[in-house]
């Protein structure tokens, strides 16, 4: 690790000697001092990671390390408190006269301490380097020539696929455990079992095994009900209850009726639900006998035929859940199908591998997969090891390298926990030194947390931790660190979920940490001191004196309250004034239903905070604002404009005023403004508020919009990349077509016509900017808008040739709220077929002619909902080779459609089918029987006529569907 953040602290620095040269023109070249021996110090870490059992080479690396940092901090405090002078000096007027004799003053103390301060790490150094002769610490640059071209040619990833390649799911060796409980949970007898478990150690597969049985077509077809919730170690009883409603009550409508609920309605809503319904429910990696006895009273014994599936590494919790139940317990790997699982991952078929070793590649790979014990984490993490290894000799290294940490004492046999964790922490040692502190960073997430990558990426960015030096020619920043995402979803360190259209921005959804992936990464973090997690429980006081003051060196702090109790006189930040010059990062996060009341106390401490990168408070809740105090003193948010350093802020679901303050972030690169309530703007400074932050690369607008007499302006953010939210009726839409830069736009429009109108003009200017190049995703949301005055409608303004005269600007995703009755006319418009429309959603379109014609003709459609009145008519009609892209359908709210046809050929890679409220539908399509790619058919409150004879006569449709849910039958 240590290697990385020296690799980390050397580009950073060099990055502001290019940026900001003239900044730190007086001291620059002490700068490029310290940074050469900071590289010639890369050159010996090598050798001391591989020695690191020896405590005396840990302790130097350890002051590597925080060399590495403290010349970090000397120089940002340096520069910090140049760009403070910069600003006064530059205010101007006879007035300031006196002021900027104060600067010049200031800037000789400053200077002078800076040359003091860099004299001491100096000596620090020459102390470091002698420890590195005395300890016989080689240095790997000796006849290798310079120390710098040495470490760009070991920081450089090797990029072994130049794109995201969703991989197979590995299930090897469990197959007749998943047949046996499937059976076991769908006996309907007096004697079957009300709750099945699977129990082992951490590794064991117990929740990839409740997976597949969770998916498979015989428990689809056998429960109308269906939930999964992941307990884990730290849990909350409303929580818990909630997620499990959700899932049994998929209606959305239902969904902000169960998020009000309180504890004791949302058990007695539970219980009712499983009075008229057949449910199973798996409870996954639950932990203890108390989150059992939070539970149990939402599941009543007697007459109800759920079913439970529980997950624990704690046989005595399963037994406790219920004495006589089943418990599985999955059997270790014996040693062909451990072969067979490292096969899979390690030895993918590609251009890449060295075919002729093979068979030696066999032979080693059987031995490696030995020391792994039959655990299937385990393997898959060392297949991840060898994967990017495709050659023999490689492999021979990792095989000799295991041999040589069994000698030294770390290895295997004392117990299979004990094995594990080598394993992992091999995967971990074997990383490029760019990946370590992306993989550790991940453990700041709360447990079994799906991270969204987008947010990942750029908390990435702005901590530093992605390198410059690894982008390749036009790429973006955010693809270098996607690139980082997929090497370590690549080497199963990661687990990710994939984005569904092709053509998406991202290839990556989302990503978690397996558990014991997350435990390493949080124990190598805190060892390392890479970041500190707080995470106040339900009925927990914390208080000011709660500091970190015992651990000094922390740079990053994460805040988690689940429901804390916070006194008046509390703070979340547990920080103080003695941390600022180390503090990097602070993520301060509530659940958004239960968010916490953060004291006052906080706008006096986050001001301490000079060289803070990244700040971000999500659901909590400051303090109750209105109209009036917006502006008061009471409002951390005016502070904010101290932190000049910050690359990222995030106010997502919180109650916080950031305007004016936010003028002065000059470095900021991604700002969320998806705050809990409207925004308000002061008159003076509503329109150029963003003008200063030409380092902007995204910028997500509230959804609620902002209250204000003038617009907003865009002027000046040349760099930027990603604007969501962007409604015309508060932004300047004449700023979009300057934006050269913009990769992802998502347009809103509510309630105004004329709004509509002025949208799809600008979307004409931007199709006429030549230098509008780089736009790669357009989303566009119409809500409630009066579409049927005079003049054209906004589709037939959409598919002009003015909006399809440059390739990249094609809408991607489409919905519209209200009346579009010119769709049919569309048929033979020759756009249509050059359309990108990957996702449509229509609600109260009235169209009274048959809109599947037009929409069929969409070659690149995949998603397609038709909502609440959308189409008037009888009767749907889908011809034999429409929509070929299809994957996703949901027809909801018809109430006059009786029949639909479909002509065999249609909706070939259809995967999913949700049909809702569609009161008159008789019965489905003949032809869903030649639908071959149907995985999932969801039937949600339908007549029980169109129930029982799909479930009876019409059986046949679908009865090649493995997941076929019917519920709330009307």
């Amino acid at each position: 690790m240590a290697e990385a953040i020296v690799s980390i602290v050397v580009e950073r620095i060099g990055d502001l000697l290019i940026q900001e040269p003239q900044l730190l023109d007086g001291v620059s070249d002490h700068i490029e001092q310290v940074v050469v021996k900071l590289r010639w110090m890369l050159t010996f870490l090598r050798d001391a990671d591989s020695r690191m059992d020896e405590h005396k080479v840990e302790i130097l690396v350890a002051q590597v390390r925080e060399l590495a940092y403290d010349v970090e901090d000397i120089v940002e405090r340096f520069l910090i408190k140049a760009l403070s002078s910069e600003r006064q000096r530059t205010q101007g007027g006879m007035k300031n006269v006196v002021k900027r004799s104060v600067c010049v003053l200031d800037e000789y103390v400053y200077q002078h301490e800076f040359n003091r301060e860099i004299k001491r790490v100096q000596t620090s150094m020459s102390v470091v380097f002698t420890s590195f002769n005395n300890y016989g610490i080689a240095s790997t640059s000796q006849g290798q020539g310079s120390s710098s071209s040495l470490e760009k040619k070991q920081c450089k990833l090797k990029r072994f696929y130049s794109h995201v390649v969703v991989e197979p799911e590995f299930f090897v060796g469990f197959e007749s455990d998943v047949e046996r409980l499937v059976r076991t949970l769908v006996d309907a007898s007096n004697g079957s079992y009300p709750v099945v478990s699977i129990c082992g150690m951490g590794g064991l597969g117990k929740t990839t095994l409740a997976r597949k049985i969770y998916h498979h077509s015989t428990i689809r077809t056998h429960f109308a009900g269906l939930a999964w919730v992941s307990v884990s170690r730290k849990w909350q009883r409303k929580d818990l209850l909630r997620r499990i409603l959700i899932d049994l009550v998929p209606d959305k409508e239902k969904r902000d009726e169960i998020l009000k609920m309180d504890e004791e309605m949302l058990q007695e809503y539970l219980v009712e639900i499983q009075q008229t319904k057949i449910c199973l429910v798996v409870l996954d990696d639950i932990w203890s006998c108390e989150a059992w006895d939070c539970l149990k009273g939402a599941f009543p014994t007697g007459n109800y035929q759920t079913k439970l599936m529980i997950t624990s590494r704690n046989v005595e919790v399963a037994k406790y859940v219920n004495p006589t139940q089943l418990i599985h317990h999955p059997q270790l790997l014996d040693a062909e199908h451990s072969w067979e699982l490292l096969r899979l991952k390690a030895l993918p078929k590609g251009d890449h591998l060295d075919v002729s070793s093979i068979e030696e590649m066999e032979e080693l790979g059987r031995k490696l997969v030995a020391e792994c014990a039959g655990l299937p984490l385990a393997i898959v993490v060392l297949g991840g090891i060898l994967v990017t290894k495709p050659s023999f000799i490689e492999w021979e290294k990792v095989y000799y390298d295991s041999l040589s940490t069994l000698k030294k004492g770390k290895g295997l046999g004392e117990a299979h926990q004990r094995e594990v964790f080598h394993i992992l922490n091999w995967s971990y040692s074997d990383l490029p030194p760019q990946l370590k502190p992306c993989f550790l960073y991940m453990g700041k997430f709360r447990e079994d947390e799906e991270i969204e990558a987008e947010t990942l990426y750029q908390l990435w960015i702005a901590e530093g931790i992605v390198l410059s030096s690894d982008k390749r020619d036009a790429e973006t920043m955010m693809e270098v660190a996607e690139s980082y995402l997929a090497e370590l979803v690549h080497k199963s360190m990661v687990q990710a979920n994939f984005e569904e259209v092709e053509s998406s921005l991202r290839k990556f959804k989302s990503c978690r940490l397996h558990d014991l992936m997350r435990d390493m990464s949080i124990s190598q973090a805190e060892h390392e001191q890479f970041f500190k997690v707080v995470d106040i429980g339900k009925g927990n006081n914390y208080y000011l004196d709660k500091s970190l003051d015992t651990l000094p060196g922390t740079r990053r702090f994460v805040n988690y309250f689940n429901g804390g109790n916070l006194s008046d006189k509390a703070t979340p930040l547990h920080l103080n004034k003695a941390n600022s010059k180390h503090l990097r990062s602070i993520l301060c996060i509530d659940d958004y239903q239960n968010a916490s009341l953060v004291a006052s106390t906080f706008r006096s401490h986050i001001a301490h905070f000079k060289l803070l990168r990244v700040l971000a408070l999500e659901g909590v809740k400051i303090v109750k604002q209105t109209v009036s105090v917006h502006f008061s003193r009471s409002n951390p948010g005016d502070v904010l404009g101290n932190l000049f350093y910050l690359r990222y802020l995030s106010v997502r679901e919180t109650e916080i005023l950031i305007f004016p303050s936010i003028q002065r972030l000059e470095l900021l690169q991604t700002i969320k403004l998806q705050t809990a309530g409207k925004m308000y703007l002061q008159p003076r400074m509503s329109r150029n508020i963003l003008r200063n932050l030409g380092q902007l690369r995204h910028l997500y607008l509230p959804l609620f919009g902002v209250q204000s007499k003038s617009k907003l302006r865009f002027e000046g953010l040349q760099n930027l990349e990603t604007l969501e939210n962007f409604d015309p009726s508060w932004c300047e839409g004449k700023d979009l077509s300057k934006l050269a830069n913009l990769r992802k736009l998502t347009l809103r429009v509510e309630r105004k016509y004329d709004d509509t109108e002025k949208m799809t003009r600008y979307l004409t200017d931007i199709a006429s900017a030549s230098s509008f190049s780089h736009l790669r995703y357009l989303s566009l949301y119409i809500m409630k808008c009066d579409l049927k005055r005079n003049g054209p409608s906004v589709l037939r303004q959409l598919f002009s040739d003015h909006c399809f005269n440059t390739d990249p600007l094609l809408v991607h995703r489409l919905f519209i709220y209200g009346a579009i009755p010119e769709l049919p006319m569309l048929y033979n418009h020759p756009n249509l077929f050059s359309s990108r429309i990957t996702t449509l959603a229509l609600w109260y379109s009235q169209l009274n002619e048959d809109p599947m014609p037009v929409l069929e003709k969409v070659p690149t459609l995949r998603n397609l909902r038709l909502d609440k009145n959308s189409f008037l008519g009888k009767e749907m009609v889908c011809s034999g080779t429409g929509f070929p892209q299809l994957t996703s359908l949901a027809l909801w709210n018809l109430d006059n459609v009786e029949k639909w046809r479909v002509c065999q050929g249609c909706m070939s890679n259809l995967s999913c089918l949700e049909i809702g409220r569609c009161c008159k539908l008789v019965e489905l399509p003949e032809e869903i029987r030649f639908f071959n790619a149907l995985q999932e058919l969801e039937l949600l409150d339908m007549p029980a006529e169109f129930c029982r004879r799909l479930q009876g006569p019409d059986f046949y449709k679908v009865s090649h569907v493995s997941s076929i849910r019917i519920e709330d039958v009307i």
